[in-house]
């Protein structure tokens, strides 16, 4: 199986350290280059052609416009931003420019993993922090199409209208709790839900349990 190419671009080099340190404890990816400035991110990324883009656009020797250049000269990369803080207009902005995740410095090393693997496929993957920024004093500014669930957020769904809890889902899903609720966070706020009894309706509307065995289950 190929792996998947990462380029880490950050201008901390402990920063790219620990992160190639945390990748390294996956089998299906690899590190392909670094980048500690805006220049290298664009000279190595004609020549490696990675499948994901790990950056810190709010380092000093990197900006937001950025992640525009990128998805402009090689738009095949996907790009996860991953900050030290979460700044709601900034995040817009490059979500705006074609960002496919975002991530928080503090993250666990299994959340970052599963961001590169969700992002890698296809899909979105935005942390629960920076879902919450997201979702806190909307004014109307941030506008966004509707994000078609993956087939893990309609399996979490699943699980969560059976009943199990976020130990449970966990554990039949060999995922951390932590990337539990922070799926189930990016679940709600995509379907603008508030409450598991919310999940379980749109669940049962959606064909995605049987009614049945929702409501006959002991």
């Amino acid at each position: 199986m190929k792996k998947l190419g990462v380029l880490l671009a950050d201008s901390n080099l402990l920063i790219r350290e620990g992160l190639k340190a945390v990748l390294h404890t996956n089998s299906n990816i690899e590190v392909v280059a670094e980048a500690g400035n805006s220049k290298e991110l664009i000279t190595n990324l004609l020549d490696v052609k990675p499948c994901v883009i790990l950056i810190d656009y709010q380092s000093p020797l990197f900006a937001e416009k950025d992640v525009g250049t990128v998805k402009t000269i090689y738009p095949k990369s996907k790009v996860i931003g991953i900050t030290d803080t979460a700044e709601r207009n900034a995040i817009t902005r490059v979500m705006n420019a074609g960002i496919e995740g975002h991530l928080m410095k503090d993250c666990d090393k299994e959340e970052i993993v599963d961001a590169i693997l969700a992002t890698s496929k296809g899909n979105q993957f935005y942390c629960g922090k920076i879902l919450n920024q997201l979702s806190e004093d909307e004014t109307g500014s941030f506008t966004c199409e509707p994000i078609t669930l993956s087939p893990r957020e309609i399996e979490i769904i699943q699980l969560i209208a059976s009943g199990l809890t976020n130990k449970e889902i966990a554990e039949e899903l060999c995922l951390s709790q932590h990337t539990v609720m922070t799926h189930r966070k990016k679940i709600m706020s995509k379907l603008g839900i508030n409450n598991t009894a919310g999940l379980v309706i749109y669940a049962v509307k959606n064909n995605l349990i049987s009614p049945n065995k929702f409501l006959f289950n002991s």
